[in-house]
C-alpha cells in the first residue's frame, strides 16, 4: 500500500454527503468540487496511513473526531468557491 492522506477520503465522503442533503452543495458542478475539497484539504492536518491496518483504525478514530471540522470547513468553502465569480474559459480571461 501506498502512502494515502486519509483526509482526502473523508473529505470526499462528507461533501458528498452534504450535496445530497443541502440545496447550495448540491448546486456545485464538478470544477467547484474541486476547488472546495482543494481548499478544505488545505485547511485540515493531513492525516497518513501506509498500512490497511493503520487505514482501518485511523478511519475509524478520525471520522468521529474529524467530522465536526470537516462540515464547518465544508461549509467555509463552499460558501466561498459559490461567491467567487470564474470566468468559464481561458477567452473570458483575457477580455
Amino acid at each position: 500500500m501506498e502512502v494515502h492522506n486519509l483526509m482526502e477520503d473523508i473529505v470526499k465522503g462528507c461533501l458528498k454527503d452534504l450535496m445530497q442533503h443541502q440545496v447550495s452543495a448540491s448546486a456545485l458542478e464538478e470544477k467547484q468540487q474541486s476547488d472546495v475539497m482543494a481548499i478544505v484539504l488545505n485547511r485540515l492536518p493531513a492525516k497518513y496511513v501506509s498500512t490497511q491496518q493503520g487505514e482501518v483504525f485511523a478511519k475509524t478514530q478520525l471520522r468521529s473526531q474529524m467530522e465536526t471540522d470537516v462540515y464547518r470547513e465544508l461549509s467555509y468553502a463552499i460558501e466561498k468557491v459559490l461567491q467567487t465569480e470564474r470566468p468559464s474559459d481561458l477567452s473570458e480571461i483575457k477580455e
